[in-house]
This record gives C-alpha cells, structure tokens and sequence, in this order.
C-alpha cells in the first residue's frame, strides 16, 4: 500500500481562542495519540486537503513528521467539520506501531453493479447496508478498501462479512453473517400507486340509476 506523509508542528497552547487563532493563520488545530499518550499538534490547511484528495477516500497510512524530525505513522482516525462553513475544525490523528497488528476500518467498494443478476434480469436495486468493514492487519498490510462482488446477486440474494474476498493477513472482524450488501425486489413508487389508483378508479362502470330511484330524488 502506498504511504503519505504530512509536516506538522507542536503546540503548547491549547483552548478555542488558540484553535481559533490557529485556523485563521491556515492551521488546523489537531490531536496525535501514541502508546497511552495524547499530544496537540497543528497542520498546513492547504497541505492536509492536498492529502485528502491523493488518499481519494480510501484508508491510509500517513507518517507525520514535526519540526525537530521526530516522526509518528499514523491514521486519520476523526476529521471534525464545521457546522456551516464545511471547513475542518480539529484532526485526530492515532498512532500505529509499526510491525504490530492494529484495528481500523476501511471502505467497502461495490463492483460488477452494472452485472448484477439481480438488477439486469429481475429489475431489483442494489441496498449497500454497510460502507466499512473492521478489519485487524499489520501497517505493511492495510488496503486502501475492500471489494464487494454483487454481480451474481439475485433478488433477495446478499453479502456477508464471510463473503468478502480473502486478503493476506487481514482479518475482518465483526459477525460474518452481518449483510453488508442486499439485491432488493423492486418496489412500486408512491407517485406511481396514486396514478394507478386514479386510472382504476376511472374504469369503474357508473351506478345505473333507476326510475324509483330518480323519482325519489324528486
């Protein structure tokens, strides 16, 4: 897997009047936990979403180097937006050991929709229940995503934890019957069911109405 890296610098000063004095000189006031250690650290607005475009969403492993040289291989393990302005308020960055197994998550991609048995052959639609999977691996091991096969799913069909592709020493965790992708049957919109209702109700015969009938209306 490909690794990045990323420059930041220490802080001492802690609180939302430096946070805020950080983020308008360009810096994004972050957090770097090690081995039973916490420390405050800051980096480049401009570089940290250069980062994120090269890493595309995937998981990575990022190798963060502050300004005496001292470096920490780390995930991006919490990024925290504002509310409005969609900027990133605060980082957390969570240190791995290097040779050592770890637990993380990792995105789940969906391949052979465009296949899928299901949807081709019965008109069903794909339901993705599960964006991440958990899995434990050492750093040197860790992919960027895993695959979900759905090209031979039927209506009704699904995948399961247990039916993810088999990946050198990783281990997915959690239930291996957990669904983490579903072929649904297709369902009849709630705009098509009023259209249907109305068409229906306009074929109905009109009541004949009798001669009794009328001259009571009279």
């Amino acid at each position: 897997m490909q690794q990045y890296t990323l420059k930041i610098s220490n802080r001492e000063n802690t609180g939302r009047g430096v946070a805020r004095r950080l983020r308008a000189e360009g810096q994004i006031p972050a957090s770097l936990y090690g081995q039973g250690n916490a420390r405050s650290i800051s980096v480049s607005a401009v570089d940290f979403r250069t980062l994120n475009r090269e890493i595309g969403g995937g998981a990575a492993l990022v190798e963060l180097t502050d300004e005496k040289g001292d470096s920490a291989l780390c995930l991006v393990q919490d990024v925290q937006y504002h509310a409005v302005k969609s900027t990133i308020d605060h980082i957390d960055f969570q240190e791995v050991e290097r040779g050592h197994a770890f637990t993380t998550k990792v995105p789940v991609h969906l391949i052979g929709e465009e296949d899928c048995v299901g949807v081709r052959n019965e008109g069903g639609i794909i339901d993705q229940n599960g964006h991440e999977v958990e899995i434990r691996c050492r750093p040197s091991k860790l992919p960027d995503h895993v695959n979900a096969d759905v090209s031979k799913l039927a209506v009704g069909g699904a995948v399961h934890i247990s039916d993810l592709p088999v990946l050198e020493d990783v281990e997915y965790l959690g239930e291996p019957d957990q669904v983490l992708v579903s072929c649904l049957a297709p369902t009849v919109a709630a705009g098509d069911s009023d259209d249907a209702a109305s068409v229906a109700a306009d074929e109905v015969p009109a009541t004949k109405v009798s001669d009794a009938d009328a001259s009571e209306g009279k």
